[in-house]
Parts: C-alpha cells; sequence; structure tokens
C-alpha cells in the first residue's frame, strides 16, 4: 500500500478508500486545459507540476447538457449536479498495489452518453470492488458535444492533416497513450490493458479497435451495449465531408471560428443548448460524435471489421433486455435507417416490421434490444470466421427491483462495478449475487481474457459465442449459458450485417 508516487509529470498522491489497502488518485491531468487557442485542437501533453499534487478529488465534468431535470436517468445515476469545466481532461486511477512492481492488470473505463453527456467520476463508477480483485481502473473525461466533436473547412485549414472533429477521440488515445506510459507508477502492467466502455463509451472502444493510433496500447475488449458490425442505435459514423456540409456556425450566433474560439466555455455550451432546443442545432452529427476523418478513423468502423483490419484480441460484448431507447421515430424513419444500413436488402427485414399504429409502438420498445443481439451475435460469428480471438457475449435479463423499467439501457453498470448501495433501489439478495458474478467475470477477463480465468465454483462457466455453439450468458438471479430464443427480426438483421461483411471484404472495402 502506497499513498504516493510519481507519474511523468510530477509526483501525486491519492487518499485511502473504504477498504484502507486501495487507493485511489482522483484527477490526474493528462493533457493540457483544452480552452483559449486549444479548443478544437488534439489534445498536448500535460505540463509539469512542481511538489506533490493533491489528488484527493475529482475533476469538473466536461461542459454538458445533463440527462435531464425529473429525467428516468437524472434520479438513476445523477441525482446531484456535480461542476462542470472545459478544463475537463483528467483521469482515476485506484489500485490495490503495494509496491510500483506488481504488474497488475488494468481496466480502461470510457463512460456512455451519446457522445454528450457523463463523466468518468459518476457515483455509478468505483474501482474499489476491481481492485479487491487485483485489477486497477482507470476512468476518464473527455471532451463532449459540440467541445469534442466540432468540424469545419476553418478547423481543416489550421490542422496539419488537413482534417477536423473526433476531439473527444483524440483525448481517448492520450489518456490512453498516458496509461501506457504511466500504470506502472500505480503497480500496473502496461503489457495487459483492457479497453471498456458501454453505450457511446462501447462505441468509442470499437473506434479505437479500428483506429491505427491505438496499434500496441490494449490488449482486450470489453462493450455493453455497444459495438458490432453495425453500431445500435444509429450511430454509423458519418464522413467528414458529409458533415461540414450539414454544419454551420449561424446557429451559435457566430461567423467564425474565431469568434466561436472567444466564447467562454459556459457561453459556448450555452449556445450550443440553445441551438439544439430550437432545432437550430440539429446539423448532422458534427455536435454529438465522431467522424470518419481519414486519419483517427480511415474509414467506417463497420468496414474496418468487414475488412479484418481490427487486431486479433479476446472481447466481451453484450446488451441489455430492455435497452428501451427508440431508434426509430415512426415507419417513414425505420425505412431510412434500414436503407442506410443495408440498401436493397434491408427489404426483407422491413417486411417483418409493422406499420405505423400500436404494434409499431410495441416494435420501437424491442428494436434497440433486438439490434443489439443482433450486433453482438453477428460481430462473435464475423470474428470466429476471421479467426480474430474468442468472443463472449451475454444478456442482463434481470428485472431490477423498484419500477418496472426492466434490464434498461445502462442497468449492467451498476451490476458490473458493484455499485448497488449507492442506488434508491430497494436491491433483493439476487441482485447482490449477481453484482458479484458480473465484477468477476469482468475482473478476470482483464485477468486473463477469459471471464472463467481462476474461476470461482459458484460461477458458472462462460463459453465463447461460435456457429456450433451459439450460447450467451445470460445474467439474471439465476445465471448461466443458453441459447436466446429465435427471433425472426434479428436472425434478419444479423444475417443482413453478416452478409453486408461479406460483400464489403470482397469488394476490398468500397461498399
Amino acid at each position: 500500500m502506497f499513498r504516493e508516487t510519481e507519474v511523468e509529470n510530477g509526483r501525486v498522491r491519492g487518499i485511502a478508500c473504504g477498504w484502507p489497502s486501495i487507493t485511489v488518485y482522483y484527477g490526474i491531468p493528462y493533457a493540457k486545459p483544452p480552452v483559449g487557442s486549444l479548443r478544437w485542437r488534439a489534445p498536448e501533453p500535460a505540463e509539469h507540476w512542481e511538489g506533490t499534487r493533491d489528488c484527493a478529488r475529482p475533476s469538473g465534468r466536461c461542459y454538458q447538457l445533463g440527462v435531464g431535470k425529473g429525467s428516468f436517468y437524472e434520479k438513476e445515476f445523477y441525482p446531484v449536479e456535480e461542476p462542470m469545466s472545459e478544463d475537463c481532461l483528467y483521469l482515476n486511477v485506484w489500485t490495490p498495489a503495494k509496491s510500483r512492481d506488481e504488474k497488475l492488470p488494468v481496466i480502461f473505463w470510457i463512460h456512455g452518453g451519446a457522445f454528450m453527456t457523463g463523466y468518468g467520476h459518476s457515483a455509478h463508477f468505483d474501482g474499489e470492488p476491481f481492485a479487491r480483485q487485483g485489477v486497477i481502473l482507470v476512468t476518464i473525461n473527455y471532451r463532449l458535444n459540440i467541445f469534442g466533436w466540432m468540424v469545419s473547412p476553418e478547423l481543416d485549414a489550421e490542422n496539419d492533416r488537413g482534417v477536423s472533429g473526433n476531439y473527444g477521440l483524440l483525448d481517448q488515445i492520450a489518456a490512453l497513450r498516458w496509461v501506457k506510459r504511466n500504470i506502472a507508477a500505480f503497480g500496473g502492467d502496461p503489457e495487459n490493458i483492457t479497453l471498456a466502455g458501454q453505450s457511446a463509451g462501447a462505441a468509442s472502444v470499437q473506434a479505437l479497435l479500428c483506429s491505427k493510433l491505438t496499434k500496441g496500447l490494449y490488449q482486450k475488449a470489453v462493450m455493453q451495449s455497444g459495438g458490432g458490425p453495425l453500431p445500435i442505435m444509429d450511430m454509423s459514423f458519418r464522413t467528414l465531408a458529409e458533415t461540414e456540409k450539414a454544419t454551420s456556425l449561424k446557429a451559435l450566433g457566430v461567423s467564425s471560428i474565431a469568434e466561436a474560439r472567444a466564447l467562454s466555455g459556459e457561453e459556448l455550451c450555452a449556445r450550443w443548448k440553445a441551438a439544439m432546443i430550437s432545432g437550430q442545432g440539429q446539423t448532422g452529427l458534427s455536435d454529438r460524435s465522431p467522424v470518419v476523418d481519414g486519419y483517427v478513423l480511415e474509414r467506417t468502423c463497420e468496414l474496418a471489421i468487414a475488412k479484418g483490419e481490427t487486431p486479433a484480441v479476446p472481447i466481451l460484448i453484450g446488451y441489455t433486455g430492455h435497452e428501451g431507447i427508440p431508434i426509430a421515430r415512426n415507419r417513414k424513419h425505420l425505412e431510412e435507417i434500414v436503407s442506410r444500413c443495408f440498401g436493397a436488402a434491408g427489404a426483407q427485414y422491413l417486411a417483418l416490421c409493422p406499420e405505423d399504429g400500436e404494434a409499431f409502438r410495441d416494435y420501437q420498445d424491442k428494436m434497440t434490444t433486438e439490434t443489439a443481439r443482433a450486433a453482438a451475435e453477428a460481430y462473435a460469428l464475423l470474428r470466429e470466421r476471421q479467426g480474430k480471438g474468442e468472443t463472449y457475449v451475454y444478456a442482463l435479463e434481470r428485472q431490477l427491483p423498484g419500477d418496472a423499467m426492466g434490464p434498461f439501457h445502462a442497468a449492467d453498470l451498476w451490476y458490473v462495478f458493484r455499485t448497488l448501495t449507492r442506488s434508491w433501489r430497494p436491491w433483493e439478495p439476487a441482485d447482490y449475487m449477481l453484482a458479484y458474478a458480473c465484477s468477476t467475470y469482468w475482473a478476470e477477463f482483464a485477468k486473463h481474457g477469459t471471464p472463467n480465468g481462476s474461476r470461482k465454483p459458484a460461477l458458472p462457466a462462460w463459453k465463447p459465442f461460435t456457429a456450433d455453439a451459439p450460447y450467451t450468458m445470460k445474467l439474471d438471479a439465476v445465471s448461466g449459458m443458453v441459447q436466446q430464443p429465435e427471433n425472426m427480426r434479428v436472425s434478419r438483421w444479423r444475417e443482413a450485417l453478416l452478409q453486408l461483411a461479406e460483400i464489403r471484404e470482397k469488394m476490398g472495402g468500397k461498399a
């Protein structure tokens, strides 16, 4: 147990967790504050400091809109408003190490929030349960919404590579490189790092898997409610050119990047919020997600996966039983999404979907779960075909106590991080057992590349998903391997994903 250590920028001091032998270091800077002239530029290395930096408190969260006053997710995960700041490029480290020489496995966690909200130190994230199992947890903040994803020809012109956007992904890569260089100072193994994330965090993990900028920086990956040959929730990234064409500074009340940079972070966030509420901010995806820029992402993740350009690493991927976030607003919007995803080949899927009305509303409630399942299964089958390593698939089916929401989008976070006591819900003994199972499976995966690892006798063996054994780990009051019930829409979406991947592979990634 040690409370101080030396990193490349200077000395840091952490604090004891509830389990006294575990130390947490909050708010370590991994890059310079992206303010002033550094707004909408790639992150630069953090500056050195003199003396010992006190890391007893987290940094401010990145500027964001939040999840909505009185909303379900505010009550569930964000009941307290944390301070916000444009100076937000910090990370947190939980370690059980007693010396710098232990070479413990590391989980590098990327939070979700639709690329617009969230932060790495929110209450449902805690590294102590992982640290008690001999695993170091690192959580990060990265730039979000208009701060993280702004594109503009003006920004292209001032960049040596002639591109803009993806500042949030560049932040994640900078943080990952910092961890690679410095995690040994906390007793971690820089050769045993697991990328992990949920929702937009999972989509970020997939982007990092597809980027050549991250080669050699990780050994395993976890994607919760995200990822696959085609991301769920209509998060397939557009090209930089497409996004720039749909982007205008006028919605912010400025006519140039220089004017936009002159605004304070608070004012920029307020103007972006007003533009979004009024509808003026619906300018492609520039204000809320990554783009295919030819540098961070040379091609879409779907093309990179189809061409077999991702590394051969073990992957754990899954979804919840009631993802519940509608993708399609109505039948016409559904047809647009399916056409964009599959072209004419999507007709067979659409034939299985209802027209507008009560049946369509029921379909909306199920669509995200169905497509998440299809994406996870297709990814496992495609990786098996490509020889990319084992893929472990899960489905969180537990009906959470306290309301009728079911296993909603992000419900797995309570169990994976084993933070049930921070929730308002009246948890039952089965929930604590499930949290033990999830936390153990994830820790063992980080250690060994398989959720079994040195498997605890009480936990069922978790087998990889394959064509011959298409089994999923059902995480519930009673967990175990199951073959999910046949669902024609899931089957058709999965088949379409695999067919599309095969076409893209044969065409050299041109389709």
